[in-house]
C-alpha cells in the first residue's frame, strides 16, 4: 500500500497517535507525516503511506514561504508556561484590551523573514532529549542551547476581534517550522497584556487544503478499506516534469542517468547558475536559509516513464541524474 491521505486531525490526539492509528489499520509500518500538529490543534495532517514516505522531504519545497496556513484564536490577558490556554497560568492581565488597529499592527509586524526561539514545551531536541521532557520535570536548559530558527511569515492578518473578551482570530500563512503559539506569546508581550493560543486549525499543509481532507473519526478501525489514496507525486506538481521512454525510465529507476529531454533542460535552472556537482539536501532544517532552500528546489524535476511516475532527478551536464527513484513494476 503506497500513497498519501489528507487527514483532518481531531483535537486531543498527537500527530503520532494518527500515524499509530494507520499502522494498526493498514498493517503498514512505514508511515509518516509532513509537519507535526500540537495535540489540541486540529486540521490538515498529510499522511504518507509506504513508499510515499520518501516524498516527505520534498512536500514543502514548492512554496517554502507559504507551506502552511492556519486560523488561530488568541486570547489576550493571559500568560502560561506552554504559551497556550491549556498550560499553567503565570500571569493574568487586569485592564482594558488594546484597540483592533493596534492588534493588527503588532501581528503585521511578524510578516516577512525572521527568527523564532522554539518554546520549552516543544519536541525540539537538546542533548538527545525533547524540550518538553525538560519542562515537565522542571529542569532548566541553558538559554544559548536553544538555537533560534529561521522562519518566514508570508501573510498574517486579523480575521475577527472581540475587544471586550480579548479574543482575536487571525489567519497566518507561513513556512514550515513556525510555532503559532509563540507568535501569540510574542504578540502579547508587544501589546503589553500577554496572550496565549486558545485554538488552532491548520487549513493548508504542503499544498493540501482542509476542504479536501478526511475526518479521522469517519475511518473506523474495523473497516479494512481506506479512501482512495493520492499518488506519490501529488505534492510535486510545482516541479518541472520530464518524460522518458521505456528504456531510459527503467535505467533511471535503477540509478542510471538519462539524457535530458530538451523541454526539461529549458525548464530547470542547472549547473550554469548553481554548479553541476552541488549536493542537494534531504529537506531543510531550521538553520537553512529560505533563499538557499528555494534555489535548491529549482534543480529538481519529477521524472515519468510510459507507466507513470518514476522518481525525482536533477539536471546535470544535460543528463537527468537520479536523486530519489522508485522501482518500476
Amino acid at each position: 500500500m503506497n500513497g498519501i491521505l489528507i487527514v483532518n486531525k481531531p483535537q486531543g490526539l498527537t500527530s503520532h497517535d494518527v500515524i499509530s492509528f494507520f499502522r494498526r489499520k493498514t498493517g503498514v509500518k512505514r508511515i509518516g507525516h509532513s509537519g507535526t500538529l500540537d495535540p489540541m490543534a486540529t486540521g490538515v495532517l498529510p499522511v504518507f503511506i509506504g513508499k510515499a514516505t520518501r516524498i516527505i522531504p520534498f512536500a514543502s519545497m514548492g512554496d517554502a514561504n507559504a507551506a502552511k496556513a492556519y486560523r488561530c484564536t488568541m486570547q489576550l490577558g493571559i500568560e502560561t508556561d506552554t504559551q497556550d490556554i491549556w498550560g499553567e497560568s503565570l500571569h493574568t492581565f487586569q485592564g482594558s484590551f488594546p484597540p483592533e488597529d493596534e492588534v493588527a499592527r503588532v501581528l503585521a509586524g511578524f510578516q516577512g523573514p525572521g527568527t523564532q526561539i522554539p518554546p520549552m514545551y516543544s519536541a525540539v531536541k537538546i542533548g538527545g532529549r525533547k524540550l518538553y521532557e525538560y519542562a515537565r520535570k522542571g529542569q532548566e536548559v541553558p538559554p544559548d542551547a536553544i538555537r533560534p530558527r529561521q522562519i518566514y511569515i508570508n501573510n498574517i492578518y486579523v480575521n475577527r476581534y472581540d475587544r471586550g473578551a480579548g479574543s482575536v482570530v487571525f489567519d497566518v500563512e507561513s513556512s514550515k517550522g513556525v510555532y503559532i503559539r509563540t507568535i501569540c506569546a510574542d504578540a502579547g508581550k508587544l501589546l503589553g497584556c500577554g496572550a496565549v493560543m486558545s485554538g488552532l486549525v491548520r487549513t493548508k499543509s504542503d499544498g493540501f487544503l482542509i476542504e479536501n481532507s478526511v475526518a479521522l473519526d469517519t475511518l473506523r478501525p474495523e473497516d479494512a478499506a481506506l479512501p482512495k489514496l493520492l499518488p506519490l507525486d501529488a505534492p510535486l506538481a510545482w516541479m518541472p516534469a520530464a518524460l522518458l521512454d521505456e528504456t531510459a525510465a527503467r535505467a533511471f529507476a535503477n540509478g542510471i542517468s538519462a539524457a535530458a529531454p530538451a523541454e526539461a533542460e529549458a525548464e530547470v535552472e542547472y549547473e550554469a547558475e548553481y554548479g553541476a556537482e552541488r549536493d542537494l539536501p534531504r529537506g531543510y532544517g531550521p538553520n537553512h536559509s529560505m533563499a538557499n532552500h528555494q534555489k535548491q528546489a529549482k534543480d529538481l524535476l519529477r521524472v515519468y516513464g510510459p507507466g507513470g511516475f518514476v522518481g525525482i532527478g536533477t539536471v546535470c551536464a544535460k543528463q537527468i541524474k537520479p536523486y530519489r527513484v522508485f522501482k518500476l513494476r
